[in-house]
């Protein structure tokens, strides 16, 4: 059953759309109808629209008509200046700019503008002669004077030769051979006593030039005309040598390491190192610093881990003064020092490349020199001493001097003159302290034969 609807629920209809629509339309028309303000005129009343000044017309041209509010600029009140910052009181009623102008004093002893003389009076210089009287620039030639270019706008490549190379009487020109990649012309030049991989192996270690260039990679393709020059390298196997002991004395072993070994094994597969030789010969030693497989020279050890601690310390504190020779090219200042900062910038098994640069990994390197001997003019024989023992320092620096090492294939152009298998770096000296409280040590080497045999060349070219 249903209750009856209370009398709150009663509410009126809301009006429609048509009754909101009829409802605007008369408020609409009730504008018209609305009083006016107090003292506006009426809209009828109003100048028209054409009679008033137009929007776009200049400022100027708006001022002073009727209605604008504003009078002419000629009729407005001039303002006060401000006064000057140094104290000195406004100017009021400044006059125009134009005539400001014209009544600036004077400079003393200057003349006044209208009085200089003009461009032509002023006196010539003696020393410099007319513009009829000089020389004439020579006569450009004709296109058809000049010489023809090799293959349009682009000019024939430079032939890639070393400073003053003379090939050898076993160079060979290449004819028919063009198109074949270097390795495999070497083993053909062999006539089947060298294999492919032998081939590449001597390359790697810098037997072969083209054109005066060292290559080393045996997928170069060789073009007709180069001239390949292949030179075979003795035998560098090395075995355990007694003259070759330097000291063996108070825990420290001391042993002239020849070229093309390293002090310690490498990643390579078939590595064989300087300390391997030892150790079968003269027991267990402890390697304290190291030297580049090309370096040849003086190579500590000790006895003992306790003697090869004190060492390694000595090392690092730089109390051990080593001394290097070097053949460089050109002909570096009589003495000098090389200071700089290194940083590596390439890496991979058993290869690493440094810089001087700048980053938070860089390390101080300094060197100083004196040169020995002048070796003709391509070549200088130089003693180093280096004052810290940073990677690849000497062979680094004296390349970004501009006079790199004979034979270094990483830091040069390399472009010697003559050939050679290695780089020329020799550690001819170290001194240090005792490590057990005796007199100090001094070890000296002399320079192995690749070192005479290179300052022979070159003093005669």
């Amino acid at each position: 059953m249903r209750r009856p609807p209370k009398s709150s629920d009663r509410r009126s209809p809301s009006p429609g759309n048509g009754d909101r629509q009829r409802d605007s339309g008369a408020k609409r028309g009730q504008r018209n109808e609305r009083p006016q303000r107090d003292g506006r005129p009426q809209r009828d009343s109003r100048p028209p629209h054409d009679s008033r000044p137009p929007r776009d017309e200049p400022r100027k041209e708006r001022e002073g008509r009727p209605g604008s509010g504003r009078p002419p600029r000629d009729e407005r009140p001039q303002r006060a200046g401000k006064p000057f910052p140094d104290g000195r009181p406004a100017r009021d009623g400044r006059p125009p700019r134009a005539e400001h102008r014209g009544e600036r004093p004077q400079r003393e002893g200057r003349p006044p503008r209208g009085d200089a003389p003009q461009r032509s009076e002023r006196p010539q210089r003696n020393d410099r002669p007319q513009r009829n009287d000089r020389p004439q620039r020579s006569e450009r030639p004709l296109d058809s004077e000049r010489p023809a270019k090799v293959g349009g706008r682009k000019r024939a490549p430079k032939k890639d030769k070393g400073v003053v190379w003379v090939p050898g009487p076993n160079a060979r020109t290449i004819r028919v051979e063009a198109g074949r990649d270097l390795a495999h012309f070497l083993v053909h030049s062999a006539k089947g006593s060298l294999s492919v991989r032998a081939a590449r192996r001597l390359l790697e270690n810098g037997c072969c030039r083209i054109d005066g260039r060292v290559e080393t990679y045996g997928s170069r393709i060789l073009q007709r005309g180069e001239i390949v020059e292949f030179f075979l390298p003795e035998d560098t196997e090395h075995r355990f040598d007694k003259r070759r002991v330097l000291l063996d004395d108070v825990g420290v072993f001391a042993y002239d390491k020849p070229p093309f070994l390293p002090v310690t094994p490498t990643d390579a597969v078939k590595s064989w190192s300087l300390l391997d030789i030892l150790k079968a010969d003269v027991g267990d030693l402890f390697p304290v610093h190291r030297l580049d497989a090309d370096t040849s020279g003086i190579v500590l050890f000790a006895r003992s881990k306790e003697v090869a601690e004190r060492l390694e310390a000595m090392f690092k504190d730089h109390a051990v003064e080593k001394t290097y020779h070097a053949i460089v090219r050109g002909h570096p200042l009589e003495t000098g020092t090389y200071r700089s900062y290194l940083i590596k910038v390439a890496a991979q098994a058993g290869f690493e490349k440094w810089k001087s640069g700048r980053g938070p990994d860089a390390r101080e390197a300094i060197t100083t020199w004196v040169v020995e001997r002048r070796l003709g003019k391509y070549a200088s024989l130089v003693k180093v001493m280096p004052k810290t023992g940073r990677y690849h320092q000497i062979r680094i620096h004296f390349s970004e001097m501009g006079f790199p090492l004979y034979g270094d294939r990483t830091y040069s152009d390399r472009r010697d003159p003559v050939h050679v298998t290695r780089h020329l770096l020799h550690a001819s000296r170290v001194q240090l302290p005792h490590p057990v409280g005796g007199p100090a040590l001094d070890i000296t080497c002399a320079p192995p034969r690749d070192f005479a045999q290179a300052i022979d060349q070159l003093v005669r070219l």
